[in-house]
């Protein structure tokens, strides 16, 4: 096994039987999920339930039909209420939609495994996204989670897609990475992100910079069009620009702020009866005067907040809470919470194991520059910054499950080795 760089070889997924078993497995086990549990939204899961419901049936978008808002991205919200529109008031077309977009990110997480490390890392990956437990509870969750994962995935996938000429590939690219940021904003970076990682890990040319800043300027200017209606309802609702969500400052002040553990963190009452806007500006601006007071508790607050990133995950049960013990009774929830966690703990230490190999085999540098690892490394920085929960991981689930397969193929690759050292050491 060899790293491959995507756009010095052709090499692409081959959908052979294994594969296809693969996403049948996937398939198979979120329907049964599905058959099992009801939808019971909660939490944000809730709040997206009540943004749908008042969108198809008052043309608003916010938490009651008199009050718009932006204090969330819209995106997952119109998939809902589309579907809401579509069907009516009901959450079948939801779980059929997020199990496709659950078979659409194993496909594309495959594809892009095949491309940077081939195909038998390509088919390890499908299948620890198909057993992924925390993504098999996924589809019977309101949530931004599945959308973003997918449109990002399909956004890389294109960009790195040498069967494209330039052009297309990063108007394409915009597109979905337009939709990508109407989920959540922190995809309006990845432009760079993608194109960061292509100039380090080629020769650094002018050729390579100059192709480079194209698909930057060409996938920019469509993401700005896909955002730009939204951005212009914000103006009309606010008197003042808002690209999309009021929510940014927010969180900043969330996971920066006296008392807070990097976490969730409600907001005080002294900013309840401000507009979204200045909600943000406000709590935004104690937030950066609270990082610079203390920049080495900053630091102290970033490494803790790095910890409640990886550390765990029970998303996908707690979120599901209702639904299991209306299906199972309650006291399948904490078995179930930890069978989430130790499948977590596994797929993290394999994913390390698997950049280890990566910067083994490839050196550091490229190692870390690689578009795949400099994703994780930019959402990671992220929730270093803002508030980070358990499940923002999930964010980059594809990046994680294709060094986690690097980390099985490295495995056995050893254990062939030992079994033909012994081999031959045991001949007379």
């Amino acid at each position: 096994m060899k790293p491959i760089h995507p756009w010095s070889e052709s090499v692409e997924l081959q959908l052979t039987k294994s594969f296809v078993l693969v996403l049948m497995l996937a398939l198979g086990l979120r329907l049964i999920w599905a058959w099992w549990v009801p939808v019971i939204p909660l939490s944000d899961g809730e709040a997206y339930d009540v943004f749908a419901r008042n969108l198809v049936q008052h043309g608003t978008f916010g938490w009651t039909a008199e009050e718009p808002t932006a204090f969330w991205p819209p995106g997952t919200t119109f998939m809902h209420a589309t579907l809401f529109w579509l069907f009516g008031i009901r959450y079948e077309p939801i779980i059929a939609i997020n199990i496709a977009l659950s078979l659409g990110i194993i496909w594309i997480s495959a594809r892009l495994a095949a491309r940077f490390w081939g195909q038998q890392v390509a088919l390890i990956s499908a299948l620890i996204l198909a057993v992924w437990p925390t993504l098999v509870m996924y589809p019977t969750i309101l949530a931004s989670e599945l959308p973003f994962l997918f449109l990002t995935l399909l956004a890389m996938d294109l960009w790195f897609n040498h069967n494209l000429e330039l052009p297309p590939r990063a108007l394409l690219a915009g597109l979905v990475l337009g939709l990508a940021s109407l989920v959540r904003p922190q995809a309006l970076l990845l432009p760079f992100v993608f194109a960061v990682g292509i100039v380090l890990t080629q020769r650094l040319t002018a050729s390579a910079v100059i192709n480079q800043v194209k698909c930057i300027t060409l996938a920019g200017l469509v993401m700005a069009l896909v955002v730009a209606p939204w951005a212009w309802r914000n103006h009309q609702v606010y008197g003042e620009p808002v690209l999309i969500s009021t929510n940014g400052g927010i969180t900043l002040w969330m996971g920066n702020t006296p008392g807070t553990d990097g976490r969730y963190m409600t907001m005080p009452e002294s900013v309840r009866h401000l507009p979204g806007n200045e909600k943000a500006r406000v709590l935004a601006q104690e937030a950066k005067d609270y990082i610079v007071q203390d920049p080495a508790a900053f630091l102290v607050r970033a490494v803790r907040k790095l910890v409640i990133l990886y550390s765990n995950e029970s998303v996908g049960v707690s979120w599901n809470s209702s639904g299991i013990r209306q299906a199972f009774g309650a006291p399948w929830e904490l078995p179930l919470k930890r069978m989430t966690q130790a499948s977590w703990a596994l797929i993290f230490v394999l994913a390390v194991a698997g950049i280890w190999s990566s910067v083994r085999r490839i050196g550091w540098v490229r190692a870390l520059a690689s578009p795949l690892t400099l994703s994780i490394l930019y959402f990671t920085a992220i929730h270093m910054v803002v508030v980070s929960q358990e499940r923002y991981h999930l964010a980059f689930a594809g990046q994680l499950a294709i060094f986690a397969a690097l980390g099985i193929a490295e495995f056995l690759a050893w254990q062939r080795r030992r079994n033909a050292g012994l081999s031959s050491s045991a001949l007379p």
